[in-house]
């Protein structure tokens, strides 16, 4: 399995204490994880060169992580999350701008990059906010080969705009949306229409992605597929320590799945599953016991 990951890597700081993160950077340790294969998962991203960079790199190759494309940077510093947990324990963010993951360049190792086939490329919204990152990855999109085109939108503040998500949705055909990612597509595309399955099956027609994967926290997911809609709630026998990375897992999972052959609604308690064994730690890194749940599906 060859998956090309694409996006921020940055520190999820809770008042004095530092955990690594960055959905895209939570996305490729999980699903490396879940291979179990060094150098399955490549990540282009950028750090600064600094203390935060360097723990971060050597975290990466540590985990296995091809980091060929892992860009060092001179000029920007490592990029900083500052999270707040609401009294849902749902996430909230005050994300430090113009840090290097805002301007991961379009350099020989990354052309390099692309020489490749994949199985996955997974990119986000929130890796677009400035012009060199998105400019970068506007050509990756040029010129990737991939079997599933992956889009885990990432809505993050103001970080987005129409033109940049419809850009997204007609180019994947594997789509992960949460509730409010979902209440955004809706007022921009859908704007006088209510039902959720309606819009789904709408989305799913006019941007043709086979493959929609909706979570709603606590009350489990949706796929609308080809085939047909899916709905799986979650276990109500779960403590929930912190939902930051829950998506991400979910989202590394659903790959898993997909590359792997599962049948879809298999796929998305699959992704249930893993989703409910992040929430039940601290932190979008954290090792789980994966394990547990892949040998029931695999």
């Amino acid at each position: 399995m060859r998956v090309l990951v694409f996006g921020e890597i940055l520190y999820d700081v809770y008042g004095e204490e530092y955990a690594i993160g960055g959905a895209p950077f939570n996305f490729a340790i999980q699903l490396n994880r879940m291979i179990k294969q060094d150098k399955a998962v490549r990540i282009i991203s950028a750090l600064g060169n600094d203390s935060l960079g360097h723990k971060a790199l050597e975290f990466a190759k540590s985990e296995g992580i091809d980091t060929s494309c892992l860009q060092i940077s001179n000029e920007f510093q490592t990029g900083k999350a500052v999270v707040f947990l609401d009294n849902n324990k749902m996430p909230d963010y005050d994300i430090l701008e113009n840090v290097a993951w805002d301007n991961i360049i379009f350099n020989e190792s990354v052309k390099s990059a692309l020489q490749t086939k994949y199985d996955v490329f997974y990119f986000n919204l929130l890796s677009q906010r400035m012009n060199v990152s998105k400019d970068t990855l506007k050509a990756i999109k040029n010129s990737i080969q991939c079997d599933f085109r992956v889009f885990d939108m990432t809505l993050r503040k103001s970080y987005y705009t129409k033109e940049q998500i419809q850009e997204a949705l007609s180019f994947i055909n594997v789509l992960k949306i949460n509730e409010e990612e979902f209440a955004l597509i809706a007022e921009l595309f859908y704007k006088d229409l209510h039902d959720r399955e309606e819009i789904l099956s709408l989305i799913q027609h006019d941007f043709e992605i086979p493959y929609i994967f909706l979570t709603l926290g606590k009350d489990g997911a949706y796929l609308q597929s080809n085939n047909q809609l899916f709905r799986q709630e979650s276990s109500k026998n779960i403590t929930v320590v912190d939902t930051v990375g829950a998506g991400d897992s979910f989202c590394a999972a659903l790959c898993y799945g997909l590359v792997n052959n599962l049948k879809d609604k298999e796929i998305l308690t699959f992704c249930v599953e893993i989703a409910g064994l992040l929430v039940q730690v601290k932190g979008g890194t954290t090792r789980c016991n994966f394990e547990s749940v892949i040998k029931k599906y695999f």
